[in-house]
């Protein structure tokens, strides 16, 4: 949730960060790209911490690394909230900014992945891998349905004074949320399958020298996986909030509903799919909604860069389906291509690379296609070939490679 709840507040927040911490000479053009700059630095730096949290994980247990990761990514999203602007504390201001953005990407690095492969190593009967996995995607949702509830809740009582420093007040509720994850997480025991291994002295000294060398093509297989996912939902996030400036019917700031619907669909659209692949097999429900995304992406993402929010808006809300349920199936499909002994590692590193990767520079990517080309086609010609290779990547999936060893 704290991972979900910063990656929304960032993006929301897009045209006032981009306004408080980079200078005000800059254009429009130049400080939007700073931003994506800085949104892709912490996603850069996911890989890093996916690498020396996956490593530990799997040498030393999940429980701990978790304790740690919601520590640093709570920290550091509460930090932003202090951080003077521009004009008070100069070129200083955007890089304590990007030193919290490497954090945070860091801590997600450790997070995003190592807590899936936690709550899928808590099954004891092994039928609900999907579901469980899915929890993931279900909890960000509420993470971003959270943040986009607390900034209507700061708007109103700060009005006008927002956009000065209201907005810091949802960067605070980071620490909130980081002492409730840490309480719960406390609470828990180490996972199933890493307590039955550690018992059985079968894990691994060179969790990462164990992985290379015996499970190279599931590690190249698990990072073509999460590609498509990846590249499209930041994308897709980011045309939107830049396509979409202010939009208030009725006193309702309807972007924000917008966002809070999206949300909701994409937490049960990924719950309902993963369910359905516990009863059907992944690759049956993973196919075709690579297909869809393939299909979809060349169409929509001309659509959602255009002026009209009577067009962005639908085409948002229907993409986000497909993709929610993408991301509902990867976590337990990628996590059961890895054996308990290098599951972090494998799984954190892959699931972080394609992220850090596809996620992080797949906006800066679009903007750049268009801006050479001249036309709104090339980004969605670049996020087909993205889902294509996902599409790949999952049909190279036999039933041996399977590996639930618990």
């Amino acid at each position: 949730m704290i991972i979900w709840y910063e990656l929304t507040l960032f993006g929301v927040s897009t045209h006032i960060i981009s306004d408080v911490f980079f200078s005000s000479e800059s254009d429009y053009v130049k400080k939007i790209k700073f931003l994506l700059g800085s949104f892709a630095i912490g996603f850069g730096f996911r890989p890093l911490g996916a690498f020396v949290f996956g490593y530990i994980g799997d040498k030393y247990g999940r429980r701990k690394i978790l304790l740690t990761s919601v520590i640093l990514a709570s920290i550091s999203s509460t930090a932003i909230a202090v951080i003077p602007s521009f004009r008070e504390i100069g070129i200083f201001s955007p890089v304590l900014l990007l030193l919290c953005r490497i954090i945070q990407g860091m801590a997600a690095g450790g997070e995003t992945s190592i807590n899936s492969a936690f709550l899928i190593e808590h099954s004891s009967d092994k039928k609900n891998l999907g579901f469980l996995g899915s929890m993931k995607a279900f909890s960000g949702a509420l993470g971003s349905i959270t943040c986009l509830v607390m900034i209507a809740i700061c708007k109103k009582f700060t009005g006008e004074s927002y956009g000065i420093w209201g907005w810091r007040l949802p960067f605070y509720f980071c620490f909130i949320m980081g002492v409730i994850g840490f309480s719960i997480r406390c609470m828990m025991e180490e996972s199933l399958a890493y307590k039955v291994h550690d018992q059985n002295k079968s894990l691994s000294n060179s969790p990462f020298l164990e992985l290379i060398r015996g499970y190279k093509k599931a590690f190249v297989i698990a990072i073509g996986l999460g590609i498509a996912q990846n590249a499209i939902v930041y994308s897709a996030i980011m045309f939107y909030n830049i396509s979409v400036k202010e939009l208030i019917l009725s006193n309702i700031d309807i972007k924000n509903v917008v966002r809070i619907i999206s949300e909701i669909i994409f937490g049960v659209s990924a719950v309902l799919f993963a369910t359905l692949s516990d009863k059907v097999g992944r690759k049956n429900v993973m196919v075709p909604l690579l297909i869809v995304l393939a299909c979809i992406s060349l169409p929509a993402f001309s659509l959602l860069s255009c002026d009209n929010h009577y067009i962005i808006t639908p085409v948002y809300l229907l993409m986000t389906i497909p993709i929610s349920a993408s991301f509902g199936i990867y976590n337990s499909l990628a996590c059961e291509l890895f054996p308990t002994k290098v599951r972090c590692t494998g799984f954190s590193l892959a699931h972080n690379i394609s992220a850090g990767i596809f996620g992080g520079l797949s906006p800066s990517i679009c903007m750049w296609l268009i801006e050479k080309t001249e036309t709104k086609i090339a980004a969605g010609i670049y996020l087909t070939i993205c889902a294509l290779i996902s599409l790949i990547s999952v049909l190279q999936i036999k039933a041996k490679d399977r590996k639930v060893d618990w």
